[in-house]
């Protein structure tokens, strides 16, 4: 086996326990923060932050509205360190590993509309509580070239790995 690919397979393998470990310092973090001194450090909306320390507002459904981004977080976790096992064993371009990739899009995607659709509810929660809210519907270009420069690079692996099966039988 060529010795880059055994050092990419080697490098996917440290990235994996990477993600493992920086996800549960993440983890430990956002548990700490609610279990020890009641506060939720998984949101910057300050309507979020406002209800959350107003005593009229319900800490139950303030959470509900945390809980799909802290979800997507760790669905995404699984899938990189799906996708990271693959690599780890030198499976970079095979279905298993389009898959996992996939997957990521679309968890992207997921979060992206999550994103915009989270601070409405929050708002129109807040507004319930105190009547007079300003809402305000945030969009990340960041994340939407993000998403696209995934898509292309989707649609380009997958052109390689049709190029190199026709390659293969040519020859």
């Amino acid at each position: 086996m060529n010795p880059n690919m055994k050092q990419l397979m080697k490098l996917s393998g440290f990235f994996r326990v990477f993600v493992l470990i920086a996800t549960a310092v993440v983890v430990v973090y956002l548990g700490y923060s609610y279990l020890i001194e009641g506060e939720i450090r998984f949101s910057t909306s300050h309507l979020f932050l406002e209800a959350w320390h107003d005593e009229r507002a319900s800490k139950g459904i303030l959470l509900a509205i945390q809980i799909p981004l802290f979800l997507t977080l760790l669905i995404g976790v699984y899938w990189l360190q799906k996708l990271l096992s693959y690599y780890q064993q030198g499976l970079f371009f095979g279905r298993e590993s389009m898959h996992c990739y996939l997957w990521l899009i679309w968890l992207k995607v997921f979060d992206f509309v999550l994103e915009m659709v989270q601070p409405l509810v929050t708002g129109f929660y807040h507004r319930s509580i105190f009547k007079e809210s300003s809402i305000e519907l945030p969009i990340d270009f960041g994340d939407f070239t993000t998403i696209l420069l995934m898509l292309i690079i989707v649609y380009l692996l997958k052109a390689a790995k049709e190029i190199e099966e026709e390659n293969r039988e040519f020859i």
